[in-house]
Formats: structure tokens, C-alpha cells, sequence
């Protein structure tokens, strides 16, 4: 009988090495389409003479590493090298065959092609994954934000994107840059005709009140609107204003955090047959009363709005929650890569880089979010931990 090793610490810890940590169960109920399967529809803008890595292999190195935090080239490079073997063969990274080694794609390698990608296209792929990781959208949030790093020494001319957030899971299904030399209005159209709209609930802010939005969104997607009205609508704004508000019952709510208290009170009415705006069939006050507990100043901000749903449809209530979930896009999206990837402070600026960068922050929050997380940068330094996890969170492992 061959005799017993002196120490059992090199066995414990070879079985330490080999023991996979327990799936996540979020990770596991959401497991679904492999992301590369979406990402290779992206068109590579190189020409196919001395390629060397795959668009696809590019793109989703990119996509795990920024699951990780990586905020930069040189971060997403360093994070791709320092990935074994195995990992690299499932990214479907270059092999040597001389060597039988495979290799990541270099800093520069990255920042020249993620430089060259069709921003349009990768967006949809991104968008159409996320789609088939959640259920049914019942409302979606259209809203915009600049990137300031990208903007001049005056603060003008930053790239501008146009998003499309789930209300309730927080995920971005959709997105498109703003053309300097137009707005948003322009955007919104081709931002959801991507996407099944069909009985969706789409609220936007005042800007987006606009009635070609209006009839596109009934007459062609079969969806529906939550609209806020400003002085942009002048005519609709006053036909609003002069309404008998005074004379509607209030349905009231109340929240106490974060230093304030914050009353909340909604007046909803059927929309006056003469009204000035396409599929209105009613018609809403929101008034916000905000007191902040330690100095006991008070503000109150009145907005007006119109809406395609029916009282059968919507109530005050659920009306009241559209006009307030309107805002988690700003709180769990812009907020997030704001703050959590000092997207702002970013020095990736040239060609479309910013643009696609943006693009795979909003498939980390995403699918974070759809992971169950609610605090993103715990989550993100959770998921650096472990080179697997950011694949099996995007499908691709094991």
C-alpha cells in the first residue's frame, strides 16, 4: 500500500481550485439565448485582409469586461489578458497554432475597432438579447443623455444618445445617437420601430408631447402614450391649463425618505372633445409638494399631461405610476453610469468609441438588473471576482 503524503493541504487545496461556485439562481432562471448568437450580426468594419480576431470575439471581451467595471481600453485589454486558456478558446480568441496557445485581442486592437463599429447595429443586438431575457415590457421609458466627456471646452457638441428603458426591470431595449445637427424629435420614431410596441405603454417627456409621436405610436406600433404637457405646446397647454381642476377629487400618496417628505397628488379627467392632441382619451394634473425634514423648505411643482388610456384602462393610480416610473431611467440608468462608471469623466472620445461604449454599459446594468441586483457597483466588483461569472451572465459559460 503506498504510503500516506505527509500534509493533506495540496490535496484540500487542488479540490479548492476545482469546485465551481453555486450558480447564482437569478443567473440561472434568466440563462437564455447565447449573447454571441445576437453579437454576430454585427457587421466588421475591417477589411478581412490580416484580421485577426473575429468582430464578434471583440465584442464580447468588451461586453464581460465592462460586467467587471473595466472602463477603458486599457482596462478591457488588461482584463482579456489575464484570462486562461479555457476562457479565451470560449470567447473564440486567436489561436496560435505554433504554440497552441490563444491570445486576446491588445489595447489597440480594441480601441481602433470598437472605434469603426456600426453603433445602429450593435445597439440592436444588444437590444433584441435583452428583450428575450425579460418578459413583456408593459411600459417603456424614452429619454436622452449626453455624454459631457465628449463635449467641447463651451460644453457643446457631446455625443447625444436616445434610450428606451423597461419601467419595471430597469432594462434598455433600444437606443440611438442624435444627430448634431437635429434633437431628439427626430430620433424617437426609428429609436422603437425595432420593437414589439404592441399594447405597450410609452411615456416620454414634454419634448416628445408631439403629435406625429402620437399617431405613430397608436396608428402603427398599436401602442399607447403618458405624455407631459408644457409651454413647447402652447395651444394644448392653455386648453390644459383653463380645465376645472379645482373640481376633480385628488388621489393622494405619501413617502417619507431620504430627508423629505414628498406628497403627491394626481387629478385625472376625460379628455374635453375638442382637445388638441391625436388618441387623447384623458387628461391629468400632477402636483408634487416636497418638504425637507432638517431645514423645513418647501417646493411644489405642477405638470400637466394627456394620455391614449381609457379610464377602462388606467385609473388615476395607474396612471400616477406611469408619470412616476417615467423617472427611474434618469435614477437606474443615466445616474448609474454616471456615477458607478464615471461615464462623464471618460476619456474614450474619438470615432464612435463613446457611443459603443455607452451601449455595452447598458447591457451590464441590464443584465445586472435582470440578475436581481439592485446596488450596480456592489454587483459589478462582486462580478470582477471570478472571470466566469461574466460570462454565464451573458450566456456564454459554461
Amino acid at each position: 500500500m503506498p504510503a500516506l503524503a505527509s500534509s493533506l493541504i495540496p490535496t484540500a487545496l487542488d479540490q479548492l481550485t476545482h469546485t465551481p461556485d453555486p450558480p447564482d439562481p437569478a443567473t440561472a432562471l434568466r440563462k437564455a439565448a447565447d449573447l454571441r448568437e445576437h453579437l454576430a450580426t454585427v457587421p466588421d468594419p475591417r477589411h478581412r485582409r490580416g484580421t485577426r480576431h473575429t468582430i464578434t470575439t471583440i465584442l464580447l471581451i468588451t461586453a464581460a469586461a465592462v460586467l467587471t467595471g473595466a472602463r477603458s481600453f486599457t482596462a478591457i485589454g488588461e482584463w482579456a489578458a489575464d484570462l486562461p486558456q479555457h476562457l479565451l478558446a470560449t470567447l473564440g480568441a486567436r489561436l496560435d497554432r505554433r504554440r497552441g496557445l490563444y491570445h486576446a485581442p491588445g489595447e489597440a486592437t480594441l480601441r481602433r475597432v470598437l472605434g469603426l463599429v456600426d453603433g445602429d447595429a450593435l445597439d440592436d443586438a444588444i437590444g433584441a438579447w435583452l428583450a428575450s431575457q425579460d418578459d413583456a415590457a408593459p411600459a417603456i421609458a424614452v429619454d436622452g443623455k449626453t455624454l459631457r466627456g465628449t463635449c467641447d471646452d463651451t460644453g457643446q457638441g457631446g455625443i447625444h444618445l436616445l434610450a428606451a428603458m423597461t419601467h419595471d426591470s430597469a432594462i434598455v431595449v433600444a437606443q440611438r445617437e442624435v444627430d448634431g445637427k437635429t434633437n431628439e424629435i427626430t430620433c424617437f420614431q426609428p429609436l422603437l420601430s425595432t420593437l414589439d410596441m404592441a399594447g405597450v405603454v410609452v411615456t416620454a417627456d414634454a419634448l416628445h408631447t408631439q403629435r406625429a409621436h402620437a399617431r405613430h405610436l397608436v396608428e402603427e406600433l398599436g401602442a399607447d402614450y403618458v405624455l407631459t404637457v408644457k409651454e413647447n405646446q402652447p395651444t394644448l397647454f392653455a386648453q390644459l391649463d383653463a380645465l376645472p381642476w379645482a373640481d376633480i377629487p385628488a388621489h393622494t400618496t405619501e413617502n417619507k425618505g431620504h430627508g423629505r417628505v414628498e406628497r403627491r397628488t394626481i387629478r385625472v379627467q376625460p379628455a374635453p372633445e375638442d382637445i388638441a392632441f391625436p388618441y387623447t382619451a384623458q387628461v391629468f394634473l400632477v402636483e408634487r409638494y416636497v418638504t425637507d425634514t432638517a431645514s423645513g423648505k418647501k417646493s411644489a411643482v405642477a405638470v400637466l399631461g394627456v394620455t391614449s388610456l381609457p379610464a377602462t384602462r388606467a385609473d388615476a393610480t395607474e396612471i400616477a405610476s406611469h408619470v412616476r416610473k417615467h423617472w427611474r431611467i434618469e435614477n437606474k440608468l443615466h445616474y448609474v453610469r454616471d456615477v458607478t462608471y464615471g461615464e462623464d469623466a471618460s476619456r474614450v472620445r474619438t470615432r464612435n468609441a463613446p457611443r459603443v461604449m455607452a451601449s455595452f454599459r447598458n447591457l451590464a446594468v441590464s443584465v445586472l438588473r435582470l440578475a436581481g441586483h439592485t446596488n450596480i457597483a456592489a454587483a459589478l466588483r462582486a462580478t470582477a471576482r471570478e472571470a466566469t461569472r461574466p460570462l454565464t451572465l451573458l450566456g456564454i459559460y459554461p
